[in-house]
Order: structure tokens, then C-alpha cells, then sequence
């Protein structure tokens, strides 16, 4: 079988980023995101990093079960193996706790939480138990600190966290790597949010904090790598 590393949200921001080292690390992968018009402009420039690597993007809402079933589908009708798991996808919202509505918290817990368990479930269950396989869960420092006007945010990154932790205890012994990410804010399109208006000059950029996640991650074979939080100075 084919070894891939999948990264969902690859179409831009940090997880193109890391898509992009990936591709010029030699590895195969595969991009997951919504936008169809996104995955295809993030195609071009992967294929101009590396001639002889061909990436592929597939249109997969991961908070959809019936997406990640077809994902899992076309895993295996192209024998495709998971050598890495990047759950990168995400959304945020930052609202006044008293204007939450039950929409709101659907969109942002799909995107943040649901997504994350339905992918990696898919994977677990697709991935030989005799191979190799590390998932990487990148959430937020939200995941780690109380924020105010994120709340519902905040809700969903912990419950990420909880998720992981609990994933990490269940896989204990066998040969799966269960990786934390917890970066602070990066410029990127996930904070062009109608009606949300951010400074983000202070910010980081995307690029370095995804070059040391992914030194992190290919280096797990040699060390133990848990936990990998990033903060801008």
C-alpha cells in the first residue's frame, strides 16, 4: 500500500504550510478541505514544489459522515495507507456568551471537535494495526486557557484536547503516535469572519510554527514527542 500523510484544512493557512514541508520531505499527501476552488489553487502550487511528488486534494466536510465514509472509500479502493494524520480543520467564533445560538454552536463544535473524532476514527479503523501511524491533533492555546468573548471556542478546543488525551490513554502500547499541537493566533484566513475585525500584527506566521510542527512530528520515530505548544514572543 501507498503511504500518505492526510492534512484536513490543507487548502491554506497552516495547513498548506505544512503540506508544503511535507511535499518537500518526500512524503505523499493528501488535502481535505470544503472549498473546492481553495483545493485546487492549493494543488497548482504543490506540484510545482516537487516534480516527481503528486498530491492530491479531495472536497471532504469532516464534520459530514457521509464525506469521511467516501474518503475512506477512496483510500482503499487506492490502497492509500495513513502514515500521518494531521487534524488541522477548524473555525472560530468570538461572540458575547449571551448571544450564542444553537446554530453556532453546531458550526464551531463540527468544525473543531466532531471533524477531528469522525477523521480519526475513519483512519484508526483503516490503518493495519502492524503499521506505523502518528496523529497529529492541532487545536489552540484556547485549548488551555479560558478566553473571554471565545467561549464557545474555547468549549470546543477543550473538548479537542479532552478527545486527544483520552485517544492517547486507549492507544497506549501499540504503535500509534498521538501528538498535541497548541499554537497561539497566526495571520490566516481564519480570522476573516463576517462582522470580526482582529489586529493581527502581532501575530505569527503560519510557515515557521508549521516548519516546527513538522520537524517535530517526521522526528517522532527517534524521540518521544507529545505535547507542542507555540507562542509568538
Amino acid at each position: 500500500m501507498k503511504k500518505i500523510s492526510i492534512i484536513s484544512g490543507g487548502a491554506s493557512g497552516l495547513g498548506f504550510e505544512i503540506a508544503s514541508l511535507l511535499v518537500r520531505s518526500g512524503k505523499n499527501i493528501v488535502i481535505l478541505g470544503r472549498n473546492k476552488e481553495k483545493l485546487d489553487c492549493a494543488l497548482v502550487k504543490l506540484k510545482e514544489i516537487v516534480s516527481d511528488i503528486h498530491p492530491e486534494a479531495i472536497i471532504c466536510n469532516i464534520g459530514n459522515e457521509c464525506d469521511i465514509k467516501k474518503l475512506g472509500d477512496h483510500l482503499v479502493r487506492n490502497q492509500l495507507s495513513a502514515e500521518y494524520l494531521f487534524n488541522n480543520a477548524g473555525m472560530g467564533l468570538f461572540v458575547k456568551a449571551d448571544s450564542l445560538t444553537s446554530s453556532m454552536v453546531d458550526k464551531v463544535f463540527e468544525a473543531n471537535v466532531k471533524g477531528m473524532i469522525l477523521l480519526t476514527s475513519e483512519i484508526l479503523r483503516l490503518t493495519p494495526k502492524e503499521e506505523e501511524l502518528t496523529i497529529v491533533n492541532i487545536m489552540s492555546t484556547s485549548a488551555l486557557v479560558g478566553r473571554a468573548d471565545e467561549t464557545i471556542y474555547c468549549a470546543a478546543k477543550w473538548g479537542a484536547r479532552g478527545f486527544t488525551e483520552a485517544l492517547r490513554t486507549e492507544l497506549k502500547g501499540t504503535k500509534r503516535n498521538i501528538i498535541a499541537v497548541y499554537p497561539g493566533g497566526m495571520r490566516t484566513d481564519f480570522w476573516n469572519m463576517p462582522g470580526q475585525v482582529r489586529d493581527l500584527t502581532a501575530f505569527m506566521d503560519p510557515a515557521p510554527v508549521a516548519e516546527k510542527i513538522v520537524n517535530a512530528v517526521l522526528l517522532s520515530d527517534k524521540m518521544l514527542v507529545t505535547d507542542i505548544t507555540i507562542n509568538r514572543r
